[in-house]
Parts: C-alpha cells; structure tokens; sequence
C-alpha cells in the first residue's frame, strides 16, 4: 500500500477504535453486553458514511459478537476486506507478555490469528498492545516470527525523547516497526460537536503530538476504554477538510494507512532494548493469579509433549480439550487480569476459569500418562514407578511417589534404579495397620538422569524389615544445619539462612541472614507500590525499591514460636519453623537441601492481617560489585539494580567469577539492591482512586485484594555458583524447578518402550526446548531457542523416532525452508538469544 501526502499540507490520520477491556471491573460476560452494541454502532457508521474508518482488536470480543450477530457477519466481512474495519492485535486477549511464559504468547497469536484467518480471511499484521504494562526485549523477534510488520503501543519507553515511530531492536537483533502514542491511545477521542471547536480540537491535538513527530505526519487514536463510536466525526472529517485554510488535513484512517506513510520515510531511528518496567505493583498484587499461571503453563505443554510422545507411538490422541483448557487461560492473561487489579466478583469468577482450565490440563496429563505408560515393559518384581521428565535434558532430580501394599508383613521398602541397582530412598509418610504393617507410604528418591521428554522405570520391592528406607524421623531442634555435597546450610529458630556456605571454594554466599521476610508498608494500590495508580503513567519507571531497614518494616527474624522440627534423611534434609509475624499474622518457613542437587529450596507460608503492606524476602549476597540478570521469555536480560523488574523462573546476582541465583514459582517480581536479592511475595492493597467509567462503578469492592486472613504459600530457591549465570547453568536450574520430575505407579504390562527411554537429544547445553507440540497437520512441532547470549553453531537434535522431513518454519507454524535430515537428526546455527520453530514428518508406527 502506498499512501501519499496530500499536496502541501500535512495530513493528520484519524483512527477511531475501542480498547476493549475482556474483563476488569466486569466480568467477561458483562463486559460483552457493555461492548458488543459498540460494533454494531461501528458498522451502522460504516454503512452510513462511505469515507468512516474503525479499528477492532481481540478474538475474545469479535468472535463472541460474529456468533450472537449473525446477520451482521456478511457486513462484517465485507468491511474487512474492502480495508475500512481493521482487525488488529490478532490475540485471543490484549495480553501481559511479562508474566505469563513466552510459549502462552504462542498460543495466543495461534489462537487469535488463526481465528481470525478463518472467520474473515484475513491476516492480522498489527501487533497492538495498547494498555499493557510494559514490554520485553524479546518481543521484536516474536512479533517478526508471528507475522506482524508493526507494534503499536503506549507504555514503557525511557523518556520523552522518544519519537512517536522508531524501528524496535529486540534482543536477537530482530527490529519492527513501533508506533508510540506519547499522548495516549485516546487523544483525538471526545471530539466537540460543532465544527469551529471541532477544528480547534484538532490543532490543539495536532501540537501536542508535534514534540514526537519525526517527519510529515501525525495519528491520534480516538477510542477510550469500551467506548462508543462517535457518531459526529465522519461528516465533521468531512467539513474540516473542505475549509480552504485548513492546516492540514484530517485522514479517517486504520493503522495500516499510516503505517505506509511512515514507511515512505528515507531514515527511521532506532530504539534498543525492553520497555519496562510498568506498575510494578502488579508483580505481587493477587499473586495467586500469578502462580496459577505457571503451574497451569506447565501442566497444558506437558500435556502437549505428552501427546506427540504418544503419537510416535502409533497412539491416536485428541487435543480438543487442551484448547478448551488453554482459552481461559490466555483469557486471564489480559493485562488486567494477570496483573490483578480486578474487582472482587471478577476476581472471583477469574478464579473459576482457572479451575476449569486446570482440571482438564489435569485430566489430560493424567490420562496421557497413563497411555504413556502403557507402552513401557514393566514387567518385574515390586511396583513400577514411572518417572517422567517434561524437559529437553537428561536431568536428575528430586521425586516423590506414592505406593501401596496389600501382602501382608511389610515392615519396609527398597528401591531398584533402571539397572537394577539399589538407590537411597527415604520414607516421608507411612500409614500401617495395626500390627505395624507398611499399607501406604509416600517415598522420596533422586532419579538420576532421566532422559530428555521421556522416562526412567524405577521398582519399589517390599521387604519384612524395616531396612531399606531411611525413614527420617523428625526432632524438634532450636536452630538446623543441613548438608548435601554442595552446601552446608544453617537456619536458625526464626526460619532465616544464617550461612550458606559453598563447599567448593569454602565461601558463604550471605553476608547477612537470608531468607528473611520484610513486612513494609504500602499505601499504593493494585497497579503501583507506595502510591496510588497515575493512570496516564507511560515512562518506563526508575524508583529505586531498596531493602527495608530496621525500624521501617516489621522482619520475620524478630520473633520465634516453637522449637523447628529438623529432618534429615538419606535424600533430603530439612528444617521448619512457625511463628507470629508481628502482632496478628503468621509465618512459617522450610528449607530444604537434597543429595546431589545445586538448589537450596524454601516453602513460606504466611497468613496476613494487616492492610496496605507489602511482603518481600530479602537475601543479602556476599557478592560485593555484582550485576544483575532476569529470566525473560526465551532469554535474559541484564537490568538496571535497584528497580524492581517482572522476571520468569530466575533472577541471578554476580560478578562473573561467582554468584547466587535466586529461583522461584510465579512470583514475577525481583529486584537487587545493595548486593540485596529481593523477591516480591505479596501485596494487601485494593483499589484506591480510579476514575469511573471503562465499566467502573460506584460501590464496586476489591477488598479481596487485601488478602486478609488468607493464608498464601511460595516456592523459591537459591543457587550459589562459581563462574556467571550461563557457565552455572541456571537457565536449567529455573526450568527444572519450575517443571519437576513426574511420578506415578504403573501395572505390569509387556510394552515396547524399554525401562529407560527419551524422545530427543540436544548436543548443545544453551540449546533450551521450549515446547513439543503436534501440528495441525500431523506433524510435531518442535520449538528451541538460544538462552546464553552466545552464537551457536551445528545444533544437533536427534529423535528416537524415525524423522522423514524437517522445516524451520515461523510461530504459525508455516512458511517453512527445509531442513536436511541425517539418520534422524537435523542440525542449524542459532544468533545470540534466537528463537526457532522446527516442524517434523515423522515416519508414521504401527499402534
């Protein structure tokens, strides 16, 4: 497309829209009856005024409308393809990429795009994140292997020096097109009526964009938050335009139009790097969304990998229900839902989604595995325990399993690795009969390298002694010492790490006790912390979040209860401690540390009763002059110290000879401050001062937001290391963590998987896979990226089951160039921090 100035005058592109909430202080369902007579204003208007324009985003507000407007859907259509209604965004949602995993914004374009590709026959090519709060490094290349040519947005950028369009450099290298509406995605909205105020409207709009113009042109978005069209503006359009002394012309447009003008433009600067952070608040405000999230993106890819596993096994599954169990979820990854600064019916009813979604992805896992298990031999003495690795490395790994006995007499257990050998195994919990009789027990073990996407067959032989298990009976203790072949950990009565000494190198990676919690307070609100929402906030914000000093913030390690109760045992070694937090909460605390493994692991506990605070836990490093590296979605990032920053699985602090990583399970924000580790747990805060309108209302509560009385639980865990981040390894480290091994008995049966077994082979250990997928066309789809930073050359994946073709294709999962295939193996290079989709023709078995 080619658009030209008009004459001498400059042009000023006039895109009427409406951002669409999806749900915020309304349910999703309420928020369609508000919104849906939006479109059909919008078309009225485009029937009656042949030069109108109108922009829509979001699968999850025009599909529901194409279903309960059918008589409208021809129209529809025809106003897409004759260029005058733009379909946008091209996601189920308008989504936080910060939080949720990098393989849930896959699915979203998958999902919307292919949505929209199929109900109007059109490609969106507008990636349009107007509202989200901030915007990682990787969303260049995303974007660009998504199909869009530009990104539009409002939040994030680093100062007002920023011009309005710039080419976005993201972290490969990958740049697109960015569009920055400096004053908002409704600056041109609420447009007088009459046409002398209307053109002095416009002047005044036209100036105030003129700072961040960079060449002939200029666009105002006019569509505020589930607004109306404004039935005025077309003929008004028209009158402006016919005035002989108009300054310039007023263009009703869609982005498309004024992304061609720009491009006509001989120079485009360039902009480098993330647009973060925004509303920091919304890190650790209603954190439980934030862990049912990662649990639940785990849980639907391991049901994904599942399902081509089986598939090569001549099996025939059906993903049906995954995307039924997916669309709640990407729904809930709108910005305002994942970031929790929701109402509390909405809350409420957002909880309910996440239910549903879970039991299906749970539903699904566990009938996968059972299939799966099916194709093993497991034939032998004892139980068989399958343990399944969802990861793309041979990893070794912390298990617990539940058996069961009927034989009477057993007093004990061992436990048989694939090889026969006898491996330590300790008893957590034993329920017995009567006489004494073991009749259920929960066992813990480390299974050592079970092999990547596949399994290892453990047996559990009953014996008539107690010997066998160590069964580790806990002692109540004031203070715990625990020790594997990395770390001597001491932890004293409060639940803080008073040293975490690293045995190689004999240095304690603390210099003060750690793993101590920090009530502040925080009179911010949903959005933000300390203060409440600006609403209009658009810089990327740089208030430093140091660590809490006495007297400004009440510390878990001020108050003791009963003596902890220390666990040491064969495989793992633990010591637990409950106390009063302050005058009317409660804490408690574990920490763990298991043979062979390189995570020192924390279970925290609290139950809140104070409002407008906020709960972090602090870990003083012994790194004295350190820097400072976040997980982002399929990469990392080093950040600036001091400002707290949403991050994935990790966040690492070090010097580059040693350092200390900080691991955790949805809980997004970390900051290091003072050779600090801080990790945000939780906020109480609700709704302060919002304006209302966008569906907001007088009398609406969020005072669940609070979290009164509610007790939360969080997993995190440390990493002492020598060398960087990527020498240690703690990509891994975060992805294991996040992913543990999966456990579960299994019947005899002659299957023709042997006892231990995996689908591929990676020969790179920067090589990450990130998903396992089928294709919609009877492929499997494999996606990998490159997560040290660091060119890669002659990757090699080989599978266990025979490849005919391979093709590198985008995020659509099209457009392939093929890939040689060598005795079922391919092989590439991979960019610093580059992203690749692999689609694979596997030579169809026999059930």
């Amino acid at each position: 497309m080619t658009i030209a100035n008009d004459g001498p005058k400059d042009t000023f592109f006039f895109i009427p829209h409406t951002h669409w909430e999806g749900a915020v202080f309304k349910t999703r369902e309420a928020y369609l009856d508000l919104g849906l007579p939006n479109i059909l204003r919008a078309l009225r208007l485009l029937k009656r005024h042949p030069g109108y324009r109108f922009t829509l985003d979001q699968a999850c507000y025009v599909k529901p409308f194409l279903q309960r407007y059918p008589e409208e859907a021809a129209a529809f259509r025809q106003f897409v393809a004759e260029g005058r209604l733009a379909v946008v965004g091209g996601t189920d949602v308008m989504l936080d990429v910060n939080m949720p995993g990098g393989e849930s914004f896959v699915r979203q374009v998958l999902y919307g795009k292919r949505y929209f590709r199929d109900a109007l026959g059109v490609d969106v090519t507008v990636g349009w994140q107007l509202d989200t709060f901030g915007h990682h490094a990787q969303m260049p290349q995303l974007l660009k292997q998504a199909g869009y040519q530009s990104f539009w947005f409002f939040r994030g950028v680093a100062d007002w020096d920023v011009p309005a369009e710039f080419l976005w450099e993201g972290l490969d290298g990958s740049r697109i097109p960015a569009f920055w509406l400096a004053q908002g995605y409704a600056v041109t909205y609420g447009s007088p009526k009459t046409l002398p105020e209307f053109v002095e409207f416009f002047k005044q709009r036209f100036e105030l964009l003129a700072p961040f113009a960079r060449g002939a042109g200029r666009v105002g978005l006019a569509g505020a938050d589930v607004c109306e069209p404004e039935e005025h503006v077309a003929p008004l359009v028209e009158k402006f335009n016919s005035q002989p002394d108009a300054p310039f012309q007023v263009r009703l447009a869609v982005p498309a139009e004024y992304e061609a003008f720009v491009a006509q433009r001989p120079d485009q600067p360039v902009v480098t790097g993330e647009l973060n952070p925004v509303f920091q608040g919304t890190y650790s405000s209603r954190i439980e969304l934030k862990q049912r999230t990662r649990e639940l993106e785990g849980l639907l890819t391991t049901a994904e990998k599942l399902g081509v596993l089986l598939r090569s096994c001549g099996a025939s599954v059906d993903d049906g229900n995954l995307w039924r169990a997916w669309e709640p979820m990407l729904f809930n990854q709108a910005h305002d839902l994942m970031s929790g600064v929701m109402t509390d019916h909405v809350y409420e009813d957002t909880l309910s989604s996440f239910d549903f979604s879970r039991r299906l992805a749970v539903e699904e896992v566990e009938a996968r595995l059972r299939s799966y298990a099916d194709r093993i031999d497991t034939q032998g003495e004892g139980v068989s325990v399958v343990v399944f690795n969802p990861l793309g490395w041979t990893r070794t790994d912390l298990v617990f399993a539940n058996v069961g006995f009927t034989d009477e007499g057993i007093s004990g257990v061992q436990l048989l690795d694939p090889d026969g050998k006898p491996v330590p195994v300790q008893l957590v919990q034993a329920e017995r009969d009567s006489n004494g009789a073991l009749l259920r027990a929960e066992v813990a073990f480390v299974a050592r390298d079970v092999p990547a996407l596949g399994h290892s067959l453990y047996r559990v032989l009953p014996t008539a002694s107690p010997g066998g298990a160590s069964n580790a009976a806990p002692t109540q203790q004031d203070a715990g010492v625990l020790e594997n072949e990395h770390y001597r950990v001491a932890v004293d009565a409060t639940g803080a790490i008073t040293s975490l000494v690293v045995k190689s190198g004999q240095w304690d990676a603390l210099r003060s006790p750690g793993n101590v919690v920090a009530r502040e307070e925080d009179h911010g609100d949903l959005w933000e912390p300390y203060h409440p929402l600006d609403g209009g906030s658009r810089l990327a914000m740089k208030e430093v979040h140091g660590v809490p000093q006495p007297g400004q913030a009440v510390f878990s390690n001020e108050q003791t209860g009963e003596p902890g109760c220390l666990t040491n045992g064969a495989v793992f070694s633990e010591f637990a401690v409950s106390h009063p937090f302050g005058d009317k909460g409660s804490f408690s605390t574990r920490v763990r540390v298991c043979a062979g493994l390189r995570r020192v692991e924390v279970h925290t506990r609290l139950v809140n009763n104070d409002e407008f605070v906020r709960y972090r836990a602090l870990f003083p490093t012994a790194v004295a002059d350190g820097r400072g590296v976040h997980e982002i979605p399929f990469g990392a990032q080093e950040r600036p110290l001091g400002i707290e920053f949403p991050a994935q699985n990790w966040v690492d602090y070090g010097d580059g000879e040693r350092g200390i990583a900080l691991l955790n399970r949805g809980l997004p924000g970390n900051n290091v401050a003072d050779g600090t580790m801080l990790l945000s747990l939780c906020r109480s805060t609700r709704i302060v001062a919002y304006g209302f309108g966008g569906g907001y209302e007088p009398g609406m509560s969020s005072d669940s937001g609070l979290e009164l009385g509610k007790e939360l639980s969080f997993d995190y865990a440390l990493v002492p290391h020598a060398g960087d981040w990527r020498e240690a390894g703690i990509c891994r480290e975060g992805l294991a963590f996040n992913n543990p091994l999966v456990a579960f008995t299994a019947a005899s049966y002659a299957g023709v998987l042997p006892n231990r077994h995996g689908f591929l082979e990676v020969t790179h250990p920067s090589v990450v896979v990130s998903t396992l997928k089928a294709g919609d066309d009877g492929t499997a789809v494999l996606r990998v990226y490159e997560a040290a930073g660091k060119p890669t050359t002659a990757v090699g994946i080989t599978f266990a089951t025979p490849v005919t073709s391979a093709a590198e294709v985008d995020l659509m999962e099209e457009a392939g160039s093929p890939l040689e295939v060598a005795a079922d193996t391919v092989q590439f290079d991979l960019r610093p921090f580059e992203i690749k989709t692999l689609k694979l023709w596997c030579e169809e078995p026999a059930e």
